[in-house]
């Protein structure tokens, strides 16, 4: 059964359409959805190139159904460039976030917590970016639930890195202000502490989380750390633009 799900979720991933809500019922602790989304990675065939986090606002947790955040794979092979065209899929909700994200200069796993100066010594760069998100089930992202959104990716469609963030440890992240411009206009913003009061303390939180179900941050992993501007829907035609202010832009569109 768990295979069974899994190979379901990627497909409609790869090929679009929905899985049912009511095969969620089965999923019965946050463990078990953690392999169902292990099982998913391994039917997609692609390559794990870090990690998103998920739900770390309270906005996105009260739209979600979720009493806390969630981690997802993100893939090599669906990191794009800036300026690229990516696939809109209007009926599963395809939309897109502007975050930071954390490259990693070196392994990270560990037997006891992770605290946030492990973490910090263990970032190499910091950036801005654009993550695009999708539920493949059926009802979408509102009141998913926990499980839902584990088995799913935790939403992950695909991930667009932007300029890298110089000197990145005397910016104060929590501050920084980004607006998300659909077709020109602002369609969301949002600060850095929107991200569980930092993305900082967002990425750590990651650590352990990936930690803990076995999978640990690896030297080379980029970590997307959560969602600033809420999620802004986009359909085919649209062009987005994420500006982070004297930080950069980061373009796409679909």
């Amino acid at each position: 059964m768990m295979a069974d799900l899994a190979s379901q979720i990627w497909n409609a991933r790869k090929n679009g359409g929905h899985v049912a809500v009511s095969e969620i019922d089965a999923i019965g602790s946050r463990a078990a959805a953690y392999a169902i989304q292990a099982a998913g990675a391994k039917a997609s065939e692609l390559t794990r190139a870090g990690w998103k986090v998920a739900a770390t606002s309270g906005l996105a947790q009260e739209l979600l159904g979720m009493e806390g955040p969630s981690i997802g794979p993100v893939f090599a092979e669906l990191i794009h460039e800036p300026g690229d065209k990516l696939e809109a899929r209007p009926e599963q909700g395809t939309a897109v976030e502007c975050e930071f994200a954390f490259v990693m200069g070196r392994n990270l796993g560990s037997s006891q917590e992770i605290t946030r100066a492990d973490v910090v010594a263990a970032i190499e760069r910091a950036h801005i970016a654009i993550e695009v998100v999708g539920c493949r089930f059926e009802g979408g992202f509102k009141g998913a639930g926990s499980h839902l959104c584990i088995s799913d990716f935790s939403f992950n469609v695909a991930f667009v890195p932007g300029p890298e963030i110089a000197n990145w440890q005397d910016v104060d992240l929590k501050a920084v202000m980004a607006k998300l411009l659909l077709n020109g206009d602002v369609a969301n913003q949002g600060v850095g502490a929107d991200v569980l009061g930092d993305p900082v303390e967002a990425l750590c939180w990651a650590a352990n989380e990936a930690n803990g179900i076995g999978l640990p941050f690896r030297k080379g992993d980029v970590i997307t750390t959560g969602t600033m501007t809420g999620a802004t829907l986009v359909n085919p035609g649209d062009q987005v633009i994420g500006d982070f202010g004297d930080l950069g832009q980061v373009a796409l569109s679909f």
